[in-house]
């Protein structure tokens, strides 16, 4: 790949996309997939001068933000709405060093099961 980084990030997050759909399609039937709408790093390079990459996953009547700060050791901050007690798990790649990219999907349930169980789209953080 080459090209800006924007457009490099953008063939990046897409092939990862696809990856992703493959995978649940063969191993997680019972689950639905809340899509990336938005990724500060591509949607508006430069724009956030605090360091904080901002993600948005939404989808079948949800939204999971996210917040991730720092880069040896990631801080990373959830929002499920619409609010009320869910689950959250993270699912990822393991890492060799600490500036390794970090492929992570994250795992929403609901207690009691009264919501079909959903998860994000894979994203290197």
């Amino acid at each position: 790949m080459a090209g800006p980084p924007e457009q490099v990030a953008s063939e990046q997050l897409e092939l990862l996309r696809s990856v992703g759909y493959a995978a649940f399609g063969r191993h997680e039937r019972d689950l639905d997939v809340l899509d990336l709408v938005f990724d500060s790093l591509v949607d508006s390079p430069g724009s956030s001068g605090d360091e904080v990459r901002r993600l948005r996953f939404a989808g079948h009547g949800h939204s999971l933000d996210v917040a991730v700060r720092g880069q040896a050791h990631l801080t990373v901050e959830l929002r499920v709405s619409p609010a009320g007690p869910v689950l959250v798990e993270a699912r990822g790649t393991d890492v060799d060093g600490p500036l390794a990219p970090r492929l992570v999907s994250f795992l929403l349930r609901w207690p009691g099961g009264a919501q079909r169980p959903v998860r994000t789209a894979w994203i290197l953080l």
